[in-house]
């Protein structure tokens, strides 16, 4: 009999090499989908699929926002610079207070920044503001 074990969503570390020190708390994950169409046979009352080229859906990584820590990925988003090509990593880790990798890695290559959403202000609220990033990416592995 297999023995599943699972992991928390929260036993992961997520972090892009733009910003490696910056780690955030929730990664949307990766949708791959390859678009699809139909045809009819020529002779036959049957319609037939046909799968197509393959694409990654964008993704949405957020944390809690800190002004001064944060500062740096919003430097990027308004700079010049931010068409730059970076990889996002999202590993599995142990729980408790040291956590070290656990199996295999997500990591998506050639993303780029394509939305920012900061800032947000309730002043009757106690929750935390967060920092909400879009990024798209172009192909992943999973080792």
């Amino acid at each position: 009999m297999l023995n599943i074990r699972p992991i928390t969503q929260s036993q992961f570390l997520v972090f892009t090499s733009l910003t490696p020190d910056l780690y955030f708390t929730s990664f949307t994950g990766v949708r791959d989908t390859s678009a699809t169409s139909q045809y009819a046979h020529a002779t036959q009352q049957r319609i037939y699929n046909l799968r197509g080229p393959k694409t990654l859906a964008e993704m949405t990584l957020s944390t809690p926002f800190d002004p001064e820590i944060h500062a740096a990925l919003v430097d990027i988003w308004n700079g010049t610079d931010n068409c730059q090509y970076f990889t996002t990593t999202v590993t599995p880790v142990t729980c408790g207070e040291n956590p070290q990798p656990l199996g295999r890695e997500l990591i998506v290559f050639n993303c780029q920044w394509s939305s920012i959403n900061f800032g947000q202000v309730d002043r009757t609220s106690g929750n935390p503001s967060t920092l909400e990033a879009t990024i798209v990416g172009d192909y992943y592995t999973y080792l």
